[in-house]
């Protein structure tokens, strides 16, 4: 039999929490961890399921250089600081600033740099044209 009266107030349905992180998610921090793939999201030189299995990681390691983006500023010592964590590699950073750019040559500044954001944090700083026109010929 039904209790008589009113019926209990429906609880607000909740989202249960997630999981964790995919396995993906995993597998891409630790490759970022090792110096394998770099912080841009659509990293072309990171690793792939099809590639086959490497015996020799550091060789690999050695070959794939990361840098960060630099400050536009001169520090005290002379020298332009890292502006954020991220690394990149410089064909990643090319690819994301032609996208912001819309497709636009970069402009060359006085001192040798090239004005850049981080795809990521979205801070302004710059790289240096040598790293630049490195990034663009692993592009082509």
């Amino acid at each position: 039999m039904r209790p008589s009266g009113p019926a209990p107030p429906k609880r607000a349905w909740v989202l249960p929490t997630a999981p964790g992180p995919t396995l993906r998610q995993r597998i891409e921090r630790r490759e970022r961890e090792a110096g394998l793939r770099c912080d841009d999201v659509s990293c072309g030189l990171g690793p792939s399921d099809e590639d086959p299995l490497s015996e020799d990681v550091a060789d690999t390691i050695k070959k794939v250089h990361q840098l960060t983006i630099r400050s536009k500023d001169m520090g005290e010592n002379g020298l332009r600081t890292s502006l954020c964590e991220h690394k990149f590699h410089s064909s990643c950073l090319v690819s994301a600033a032609r996208v912001a750019l819309r497709d636009a040559d970069a402009v060359v500044n006085d001192d040798g740099s090239v004005d850049v954001s981080c795809p990521v944090c979205r801070h302004e700083g710059c790289m240096m044209h040598g790293e630049w026109d490195d990034g663009v010929k692993a592009l082509e």
